[in-house]
């Protein structure tokens, strides 16, 4: 990681824990420089606003994808069937047992969606972007082609994920997730096969 992306990531991780501590509009650049150990001047370097720190920090929630898409975007995967399963599944589970940046993912979401501005385009490309690239998965984790279905099926995934953050958020959720999350894993790796079968062009 570059110098760069190293101080970026200190950003965020700091802008993480000022949001556990402080609400949205409470949130602000000194408080997450601070928090950073830098001065505000250095976070402006970097960041020209509090959306785009909050919009980084958004990027970074959606963990099941995170690795997954740069390794799209970058043509450098190699995994098929089971093993690219295997780390599909390892994903979900990661971001699924991270409650609190679980109910964070939940209140910068609807803090986007509350918003008419940029950002809330950037987090709308953003969010097709993962959809996109989750669907473009499914052709080597399940080795079967269904390019009419495809899009539809991993919108589903990524909302069903959404909907236990949310289930977080509200607190509705057992203390051990375990349970939950082997049967939301098992679901979909027996379903999203059977119904691409099933419903080939």
């Amino acid at each position: 990681m570059s110098e760069v992306n190293k101080r970026k990531q200190r950003i965020i991780d700091a802008a993480i824990e000022v949001l556990k501590e402080n609400s949205i509009e409470e949130t602000t650049v000194r408080k997450i420089a601070s928090k950073a150990g830098l001065t505000t001047g250095s976070l402006y370097h970097h960041y020209k606003n509090k959306d785009e720190i909050l919009f980084d920090v958004m990027k970074q929630s959606f963990l099941f994808t995170h690795k997954m898409v740069e390794a799209v975007k970058d043509e450098k995967r190699s995994k098929k069937g089971k093993e690219l399963l295997s780390e599909i599944v390892s994903q979900v589970t990661k971001r699924l047992s991270k409650v609190d940046e679980q109910k964070l993912h939940i209140l910068l979401l609807n803090n986007a969606i509350a918003k008419n501005s940029e950002i809330k385009e950037k987090y709308q490309n953003n969010y097709c972007e993962i959809i996109n690239n989750t669907a473009n998965l499914f052709d080597d984790a399940f080795e079967i082609e269904n390019n009419e279905y495809k899009k539809e099926v991993a919108s589903i995934l990524v909302a069903a994920m959404d909907g236990i953050a949310m289930q977080q958020a509200l607190g509705i959720l057992p203390e051990d997730l375990n349970k939950m999350i082997d049967t939301f894993n098992s679901f979909f790796v027996e379903s999203i096969p059977l119904f691409l079968k099933n419903h080939r062009e």
